[in-house]
């Protein structure tokens, strides 16, 4: 459910919660889906899906109890109908919300969506500001049950990701790799994600998938291997022969990091040293995971060399290649220093 870029809404519904009235609309029919209202929600669930701040989750006991775990997993299966079933979900975090006054009121928007690259559906939970986005129209049916259907106020219509409070994309299908949850909370101050939401509402715990793993193993291992190289344990050559290395590893589909760390850094004392710190990083050495691409695609075709002064170069790969075009060596006369050669015909400040 990461970098989604075309999904189609099959069934969205919206909820009013309002706990310090409190004022609780359970609404009991599906949004009329205008292409106005699709495209509002399919670009915002797209740009969820695309945030690096997305955090893996899984529902507690494989989602044996919790009541948003058996709702999610009837809907996604057809084997319970769409409207009663959000309803027991909007239940849940009505009262999972109670009387918390540092808690905001909102929508409680619920929508059925399909990946159309995967044709895989998902459900995501949007907890989002009624106001000003949204003008509720409150209808009643003719049996007496009231129902909820939104008018999209195109002067306020935000940009995507504004006046999303918390948003949870939960899938059918999950794997290690591709766990169930992915999270997001906008109102996150000190944890990723508001216990309330989570812990509580969810019943679900934080877990991590291949993007989590590949893009903590570059994050480490980079800081690790230029602290190495500030402190003459690497050569300017052996940093980049090093980092090198990194990029081939995570271009492949998975990957060992002591086995990679043993090929990579000849000598035993510095092997020792970087798992240690990897391992204090809490990058994953205890399993050989799936690398994601797209968490190393940056670190795979762009490299930042950082000088002194807070200056920096931004180089691709095929520049860091060319040993005409680019070279590094230390200085004879002070090996703290580095010379860096660049030759080009073309010189421009932009």
């Amino acid at each position: 459910m990461r970098y989604l870029s075309d999904v189609t809404i099959e069934h969205a519904i919206a909820h009013h919660l309002d706990h310090l009235i409190p004022e609780k609309i359970i609404s009991h029919r599906p949004l009329k889906i205008s292409e106005e209202l699709h495209l509002y929600l399919s670009e915002h669930i797209i740009a969820v899906s695309r945030l690096s701040s997305l955090v893996p989750a899984q529902f507690k006991n494989h989602g044996e109890t919790g009541d948003v775990a058996f709702a999610c997993r009837a809907i996604l299966s057809g084997e319970g109908k769409f409207s009663p079933q959000s309803a027991k979900i909007a239940e849940k975090l009505f009262a999972t919300m109670g009387t918390n006054r540092s808690l905001s009121p909102g929508l409680l928007l619920i929508v059925q969506a399909k990946d159309n690259e995967t044709r895989k559906k998902f459900i995501a939970l949007l907890k989002m500001e009624a106001q000003p986005v949204f003008k509720e129209e409150r209808k009643e049916g003719p049996d007496g049950e009231i129902s909820i259907e939104l008018t999209i106020d195109p002067i306020a219509l935000p940009s995507p990701g504004r006046h999303l409070q918390k948003c949870a994309l939960i899938k059918a299908e999950h794997s290690p790799a591709q766990p169930e949850i992915l999270l997001i909370d906008k109102q996150a101050r000190e944890s990723a994600v508001a216990g309330f939401f989570h812990e509580h509402f969810l019943q679900a715990e934080y877990c991590r998938d291949s993007h989590f793993r590949t893009k903590k193993f570059v994050r480490e291992f980079v800081k690790w291997a230029n602290r190495a190289r500030q402190e003459h344990r690497l050569t300017p050559e052996q940093l980049d022969d090093t980092i090198g290395a990194a990029r081939d590893a995570v271009r492949h589909e998975k990957i060992s990091v002591p086995e990679f760390v043993e090929k990579a850094l000849p000598h035993r004392g510095h092997q020792s040293d970087c798992i240690d710190t990897l391992a204090k990083r809490n990058v994953d050495i205890e399993v050989k995971f799936e690398t994601d691409h797209r968490a190393s695609e940056r670190f795979s075709k762009v490299q930042m060399i950082k000088l002194d002064h807070n200056a920096a170069i931004r180089l691709p790969l095929a520049a860091l290649l060319d040993k005409e075009f680019y070279s590094v060596e230390p200085d004879p006369d002070d090996p703290t220093i580095s010379v860096i050669t660049i030759r080009t015909r073309k010189y421009q400040v932009t």
